[in-house]
């Protein structure tokens, strides 16, 4: 990617312009001015960059140490509409221009892409994918810009920890920034895991906490003993007086009418059978004596039997006629006897056993006294009371282990994508390691040791330099953040990495002549933009002759960067 151009606007006026240099980029004094080079607007480029980067407005227009406003910018701010742009061409290589107002209100500080007014988390989510290629929740905009642009002496005299001290970063949003910046390249699964840490601890927290209490106040225990309770005293109520189970009653009932059922339809069948009987019977003692001959006739015409042929006269037809109703009567009512027998043993045993239920209806109908009843139903009541906030303790803990169990597989899950990803992370921390050495090299004249001290179980990292001597007194500190970043830049650019290869410094006036030197060459061999600022009184004559076509930006007493 590449800073082409930062233009700020008064109304429709451009009061500055600058038009930022392929590789080194230096914003100072104007030379051979006798005024102080100070307080002219020397880091505002660097502060609207931030800005612009949803970054706060109060170091453009507020002194940091006496955190006053300075007055001219403050009313320019507040009584004219001030913008500020930046065009740059993107990691997409798509040419972008990115614009907010610069207002003290902050209800007036809005975003615009490409000129189209924007929500903020349109705007946000515009640069992220433009400028850093990111499309996920982490890394944040606020987490990832003071790397790239170190604006003020916190950020200039931290080589890692270069977030803002007022704005703390946790490990876990450390861990993720330098994932991201060493190449991590799915930054999605980042955040997934990130967010599933965070889910991990609360519930591993809240897990201890409910344990804690449960064992504490012994409440599985207490369950146990309340549900044994409640248990007898359930089975108190369904007994009768007798102390015989009422459930076990109503079981017996049941057979009972399941026998009396079967019983019953024998009973049906037994009684159709001897009713057919004696029906029959009766038909024919009635009709014995009083036959006319065409029945007769009729009779023996189905039979087959002429009478002519068998009979001689009537006389002889009744007798034969009687003989034979004699015999079917004999034949019909045989067997009769036995089934009254069984008729009357199957009703007799269906009496037995209605008497017998009648007895376990009575015991069933027993009651206890109404006093001792009221009593256990209200005991029941204020232990199911009670077994409902044990259990509640309980069951919540199991939700939070449940929960838990999910998060820790889909995390195992996520861990295995992350072994990949951290390869990519190893190859780009070997390169960054060899420049790193190479830049110290030069400017110290010491291999500094970088270690991102990387987890490769979990991907957590605690990035550290490990230097032999100690850097922590102005210029050499500065000029220790300042190699970590041109290495940076130095190593995306060799890997061909979608990562920003731009940079930010702020105030370099206190590195020495020899290293701004070293500084600049390096800078100016670098694939990337290097954009400081510093007074000019810093250069000797035929150093500003040598660096004065990098100049991008020349301030004084008279030409303010607002000219206010």
């Amino acid at each position: 990617m590449k800073l082409i151009k930062l233009i700020t606007k008064v109304g429709d006026k451009v009061i500055r312009e600058i038009d930022f240099k392929d590789t080194l980029n230096i914003i100072t004094n104007k030379k051979n001015i006798t005024l102080s080079g100070n307080q002219i607007g020397k880091s505002v480029p660097g502060r609207i960059l931030d800005y612009l980067l949803d970054g706060s407005i109060s170091p453009i227009y507020i002194d940091e140490e006496f955190n006053t406003p300075e007055p001219s910018i403050e009313r320019l701010f507040r009584d004219h509409v001030v913008t500020s742009s930046l065009i740059y061409i993107g990691l997409d290589g798509k040419t972008s221009k990115i614009t907010r107002r610069l207002s003290t209100e902050k209800k007036l500080q809005l975003y615009y892409v490409n000129d189209e007014n924007k929500k903020s988390k349109e705007y946000i989510e515009y640069v992220l994918k433009s400028m850093f290629n990111v499309t996920s929740a982490k890394p944040t905009i606020r987490k990832l810009a003071p790397k790239f642009l170190r604006t003020d002496s916190n950020r200039m005299t931290k080589t890692v920890k270069f977030n803002d001290d007022k704005f703390p970063i946790s490990p876990s949003d450390r861990n993720t920034l330098f994932l991201y910046l060493f190449n991590f390249s799915d930054t999605e699964i980042l955040s997934k895991i990130q967010k599933l840490k965070t889910s991990i601890t609360g519930y591993n927290k809240k897990l201890t906490s409910f344990s804690g209490i449960i064992k504490e106040d012994k409440i599985i225990k207490n369950i146990n003993e309340t549900k044994r309770t409640l248990d007898k005293l359930e089975q108190s109520l369904l007994l009768t007086e007798n102390n015989i189970n009422k459930l076990e009653i109503i079981k017996k009932i049941n057979e009972i009418d399941d026998e009396q059922n079967k019983l019953s339809d024998t009973v049906l069948a037994l009684d159709f059978q001897v009713n057919n009987i004696i029906k029959t019977k009766k038909i024919l003692e009635k009709e014995e004596k009083h036959h006319l001959l065409d029945e007769l006739a009729e009779i023996y015409n189905y039979a087959s039997i002429k009478m002519d042929s068998v009979l001689n006269d009537y006389s002889k037809v009744l007798a034969f006629h009687e003989c034979l109703l004699s015999t079917k009567a004999e034949f019909v009512t045989e067997g009769l006897d036995t089934l009254e027998v069984k008729l009357l043993k199957s009703k007799n045993k269906i009496n037995s056993l209605t008497l017998k239920k009648d007895k376990f209806y009575q015991e069933l109908k027993s009651k206890k006294k109404i006093d001792e009843i009221s009593d256990s139903v209200k005991q029941i009541g204020e232990l199911n009371k009670k077994l409902i906030e044990l259990t509640a303790i309980v069951d919540k803990k199991d939700s939070i282990q449940s929960r838990l169990d999910i998060d820790q597989e889909a995390l195992k899950s996520l861990s295995e994508d992350l072994k990949g990803e951290l390869a990519n992370v190893d190859s780009f921390e070997t390169q960054f390691k060899k420049n790193f050495k190479h830049y110290t090299n030069i400017f110290y004249g010491i291999e500094y040791n970088f270690s991102l001290n990387l987890n490769s179980e979990n991907g957590d990292c605690e990035p550290s330099v490990d230097d032999s001597q100690s850097n922590n007194d102005g210029g050499l500190k500065r000029l220790e953040a300042i190699t970590f970043d041109l290495s940076y830049i130095k190593s995306v650019s060799e890997l061909s990495l979608k990562r920003p290869t731009y940079i930010v410094h702020d105030s370099i006036d206190e590195v020495d002549i020899k290293h701004i030197r070293q500084l600049f060459n390096e800078s100016i061999k670098l694939n990337g933009q290097h954009i400081v600022s510093m007074l000019v009184s810093q250069l000797e004559e035929s150093d500003y002759e040598t660096y004065k076509d990098y100049i991008v930006l020349e301030l004084s007493q008279e030409d303010k960067f607002f000219q206010v």
